[in-house]
Formats: C-alpha cells, sequence, structure tokens
C-alpha cells in the first residue's frame, strides 16, 4: 500500500508542477485543445487544432490573452503561437531517446483548475509514420496512456516531469502516439525563425542498385544517381549521374528510395554533409550543402 500511496503522491506532484506551463487554445469553435508555455509568450500546440488564423485565445491561469500564428507545420502537427502578457514558465524538457519501453508516462491536458491527465507505459515506437494528413515521420512514441478530448497539443511527460514529447490525436485516430520532443524543438526553432519548415533538399533522382563484395563496404545496396538537377545541391558539390550514393557522413545508406528522404529529413536545409559515393568502381566523399526544397 505503501508503494501505491507514494506513487500517486509523485504524480500528483508532476501534474502540479507542470500546470503553469500548460495553457487552453480554443481556436476551433468551442472544443479547446491543450498547449504548452515553450518560450516567453511562445506556446506550441497541434496544428490540427487550428481551424483559423485568426480569434485564436490562450487561457494560463488566471488570465486569458489573444494569440497570433508564427508558423505551422502539417507534417509535424505543430503550430507555434505568440501571445502578449501570458503568465507562466517554459515546461521543463527531457529527452525521449532516455525513455524505454516500458517506462511510465503521463499524458497531461488543461491548465491550472482544469487539469486532467492519464497514465501509461511506452508500448514501443513506430516507425515510419505516414498521417492522414500527409505528414510522414522518421519515428513516434507509442504508448498506452489514453489520449482524451483535449489532450492533442499536450506533452507527454516522464517520471522526472519533464516533456518528452508532444500528443496527438492526428497520429494515431485511437493509439496513442507522440511526437519526441528534439522534433518539436527543430520544428519549433524553424517557425520562430522563419515561419516555416525549412526542409533539406538534395537535388537529384536516384533508384536502388547492388553492391559488388569487391568494394568492402560491408552493404549490398546503394542508390544510383540516374539525374542531377542543373544548379542544386547535387550539381553544384559536383555529384554526377552515375554515382552511387553510400553514405552520408559516415552513416550506411541501403538502397531504398525512402531511405535518402528519411536521412533528407532528420538534416536541416543549408547545412553540409559528407556523402559516400561509388564512381568508377571507387569509393570518393564529396561535400553537400543541402539547399532547401522548393515552396
Amino acid at each position: 500500500m505503501a508503494i501505491l500511496s507514494n506513487l500517486s503522491a509523485e504524480i500528483a506532484q508532476i501534474v502540479a508542477g507542470l500546470a503553469p506551463s500548460l495553457v487552453r487554445v480554443d481556436a476551433r469553435g468551442g472544443r479547446p485543445a491543450t498547449g504548452i508555455i515553450w518560450a516567453d509568450n511562445l506556446v506550441l500546440t497541434a496544428d490540427h487544432v487550428i481551424e483559423a488564423d485568426d480569434n485564436i485565445l490562450v487561457t494560463g491561469a488566471p488570465t486569458t490573452v489573444k494569440a497570433s500564428v508564427v508558423g505551422r507545420d502539417r507534417g509535424t502537427d505543430l503550430a507555434l503561437l505568440r501571445t502578449v502578457g501570458l503568465r507562466g514558465a517554459p515546461a521543463p524538457r527531457g529527452r525521449s531517446a532516455d525513455v524505454r519501453t516500458g517506462h511510465l508516462v503521463l499524458a497531461l491536458a488543461g491548465t491550472i483548475g482544469e487539469q486532467q491527465v492519464t497514465m501509461g507505459i511506452v508500448s514501443g515506437t513506430s516507425s515510419e509514420f505516414r498521417s492522414w494528413r500527409g505528414g510522414q515521420l522518421n519515428a513516434l512514441i507509442q504508448t498506452t496512456a489514453a489520449l482524451l478530448s483535449g489532450f492533442s497539443g499536450g506533452p507527454l511527460v516522464d517520471a522526472q516531469g519533464r516533456v518528452i514529447g508532444i500528443n496527438s490525436w492526428n497520429f494515431g485516430r485511437g493509439v496513442s502516439r507522440s511526437l519526441p520532443v528534439e522534433v518539436a524543438e527543430r520544428v519549433a526553432e524553424s517557425l520562430r525563425a522563419h515561419g516555416r519548415i525549412r526542409r533539406a533538399y538534395l537535388g537529384v533522382g536516384v533508384q536502388p542498385i547492388r553492391l559488388t563484395e569487391t568494394l568492402g563496404l560491408g552493404q549490398e545496396s546503394g542508390l544510383l544517381v540516374v539525374t542531377v538537377e542543373t544548379g542544386g545541391p547535387a550539381d553544384k558539390a559536383g555529384l554526377l549521374q552515375g554515382d552511387t550514393l553510400v553514405t552520408v557522413d559516415d552513416d550506411p545508406l541501403f538502397g531504398r528510395l525512402d531511405a535518402l528522404f528519411a536521412v533528407l529529413r532528420a538534416l536541416d536545409a543549408d547545412s553540409t554533409h559528407t556523402f559516400g559515393v561509388v564512381r568508377a568502381g571507387e569509393v570518393k566523399e564529396v561535400m553537400v550543402t543541402l539547399g532547401e526544397v522548393p515552396g
């Protein structure tokens, strides 16, 4: 009984401690959602709960203020809002990589006086997830913590009370899934700085190809470059039609079309990376500064 009593007290303490960092977001006709105070007067929430860019109200006890959209991204289902005069402290963040299958987690919603919480365990991860709104993500946290009405945009929290993910009904429709906090951080920063997500762009067309063992690469396949966009990042870096892409920053790039897309989704526009290529039977390294996917 003492174990359950202590656990109960600790959960209540975590919920109370995070309450000042959570807000209610009203942006879709009487169906409130949850948001997280991300920085001073900046709130991160789910994109699908913002039905219009005007008439957005954010409530963080004890005040309700108007909010405007800084930027939104359908792919990750995130929206960043700017407010004036909002009280509360940014939510503490952890690392999703520190949470393993079987760990206890909490899903939170609401704000002071209107809090809701469900508890569950991390049941696994969902990889290469494509949402019904067209977004594609490399990985999501899957849990048994129920996402009730209004939980979208709220935090998934570890046993230390740190945000490790952003909850969204959009990712599961019956299965509880959360966007890792590390992804949310990158998206929020891009939205704050640019008002949009600057997705990395290479400018090549590729197809899978088998590799010969004589290359000694320890992988059976790569991606043959069949087209190079004139003036694109690959062209400027010197990648050639007929090259075979085998690594990015020393990580193997196996011969699947979605492998390259998955790598690019994790990289930033204007960042520079080392591509390992097979050219004329020899392995070479080519430094490529990625561009931004054309709007």
